[in-house]
C-alpha cells in the first residue's frame, strides 16, 4: 500500500473533542495515556497524556521496523537476499524468531518474522546486513525519527530504554501504514519462516484486533511487566481510516478494548464526504474562446475527502471561474476552483484543470469558423 493515502487528503472539521476541557473525556476507558488520530491531519481526535512520553514496551522497536520497511520498499533490501545471523542477533530476547547463530536466511522471512511478532532477533539481523552494522543501522533510525519530527536519541537500533508519546507513536504508525512491505505482513495473523535446514518457526499475530474488529489492519503490540500493555492499532471502513496508540493497559483485554471503544467512537462521530476523485469533471463544458473547441471540461486532479462531525450540516460547492475561458489551455494548467463551504466557512478549495488542452486559432482558423457559421445560417 504505497505512499498510504497518497493523493488522498482527509480534513477534519469543527473537532468537537479539541473544545472538551482539561481532564475531560467524552469516552471512559480504563487505560492511563491513549492518542486517536486521523492521518492526513495534525490535531488528534482525541488524547489522554498525548504528548507526555511514556514507557512504550515492545512498541519502541517501530522505528527499526519504519526504517527496515522504506529500505526493502526502496529495494535497497530483497527479499531473496541471504543474509547471516550475527551472534549478537541471535542472543536477543523477548519475541524471537528463533535465529540460531551462522545460519543463512531469507531477509524476506526475517522482514515477515521483524513485522509479524516483532521478532528483536530479526530486526538485529536484518540492519546489520542490509547497513553493514548496527551503528550504521541506528544512524539510519535515527534519520528516519527526524523526518518525522520525534527528537529522541536511541540507545541501540532496538530502542531499549526509550519512551515515547502517544502522539510520537501514532506518527510513527502512519509512517509504517505508508510501506507497503510493513503492510504486508502486520495484519496477519499467522504464518512461519523456514529455517536453512528445514527447520520451522510459526509467527502467531499477538494483534487480537485483527480478528475481531471490522476493518482493523495492523499494526503493532507489546507488552512488558513494569510498562504495562501498549498497542498501535489502524482501522479503515470505506473512505475512513483512524489510528490509536495505547499506552500503559493493566491487562491485554483493557489493551483492546480500549482501541475498540475509540474506535467506536471515531466512526459513530465522524462520516467522510468524498468533495473530488482525481480526474472527475467538477465543471461541464465550459465556454471557450479563440481556441480549437467551443467548451472543455473542468477536472479535479486529486482525490480529495472531507471527514464531518455528523450533527453539521451538508457542503455546499461553488465555482471560482472566468464566465469565459480564453485558449491556449493546458491540461496541467490551473484555470479556477470549485470551492466547498460549510455554515457560511469555506472548508477546502480544490484546483480545476482542462481536460484535455485546447489549442489557440490561428487568424485563418477563425476566419474560416465564421464563414462556415455564416454559410450555414444563410442555407
Amino acid at each position: 500500500m504505497r505512499r498510504f493515502l497518497s493523493g488522498f487528503l482527509v480534513i477534519l472539521l469543527l473537532i468537537p473533542c479539541l473544545a472538551f476541557g482539561e481532564g475531560v473525556d467524552p469516552v471512559d476507558m480504563n487505560v492511563p495515556a491513549y492518542c486517536l488520530l486521523l492521518p492526513g491531519h495534525p490535531e488528534p481526535l482525541l488524547e489522554r497524556q498525548g504528548e507526555k512520553e511514556l514507557p512504550a514496551a515492545g512498541l519502541r522497536k517501530l522505528p527499526a521496523l519504519v526504517t527496515l520497511c522504506r529500505a526493502f520498499d526502496n529495494g535497497v533490501i530483497a527479499e531473496s537476499a541471504s543474509m547471516q545471523v550475527s551472534s549478537r542477533a541471535a542472543k536477543i530476547t523477548g519475541p524471537t524468531a528463533f535465529l540460531e547463530s551462522g545460519e543463512q536466511i531469507a531477509a524476506g522471512e526475517l522482514l515477515k518474522a521483524a513485522v509479524m511478532i516483532s521478532a528483536g532477533d530479526a530486526i538485529v539481523a536484518l540492519g546489520e546486513n542490509a547497513f553493514g552494522s548496527e551503528s550504521v543501522f541506528l544512524n539510519n533510525i535515527q534519520v528516519t525519527l527526524r523526518e518525522l519530527g520525534i527528537d529522541k536519541e536511541l540507545n541501540d537500533c532496538l530502542g531499549t530504554g526509550t519512551g515515547f508519546s502517544p502522539r510520537e507513536l501514532c506518527a510513527l504508525a502512519v509512517a509504517a501504514m505508508d510501506s507497503p512491505h510493513f503492510c504486508a505482513w502486520c495484519g496477519q495473523y499467522m504464518d512461519r519462516i523456514i529455517h536453512t535446514g528445514g527447520r520451522e518457526t510459526e509467527l502467531v499475530n499477538a494483534n487480537r484486533l485483527i480478528r475481531s474488529y471490522n476493518g482493523c489492519f495492523g499494526l503493532l503490540t507489546g507488552s512488558q511487566k513494569e510498562e504495562g500493555y501498549c498497542g498501535i492499532f489502524a482501522v479503515r471502513r470505506g473512505e475512513a481510516c483512524y489510528v490509536a496508540s495505547i499506552m500503559g493497559a493493566k491487562t491485554s483485554e483493557d489493551r483492546f478494548s480500549a482501541a475498540a471503544t475509540l474506535f467506536d467512537y471515531a466512526f459513530a462521530a465522524y462520516a467522510p464526504v468524498r468533495l473530488s476523485k482525481e480526474g472527475e469533471i467538477l465543471a461541464a463544458d465550459w465556454p471557450v474562446i479563440y481556441g480549437d473547441r467551443e467548451t472543455v471540461d473542468l477536472v479535479a486532479h486529486e482525490d480529495v475527502s472531507l471527514l464531518l462531525n455528523k450533527d453539521q450540516g451538508k457542503v455546499e460547492r461553488r465555482l471560482e471561474l472566468p464566465e469565459v475561458l480564453t485558449a491556449p489551455l493546458f491540461a496541467e494548467e490551473k484555470v479556477g476552483s470549485a470551492v466547498f463551504v460549510l455554515g457560511g466557512e469555506e472548508v477546502r478549495s480544490i484546483p480545476l484543470y482542462p481536460a484535455v488542452d485546447v489549442v489557440s486559432n490561428t487568424f485563418r482558423d477563425i476566419f474560416c469558423r465564421i464563414a462556415w457559421r455564416y454559410l450555414r445560417k444563410n442555407q
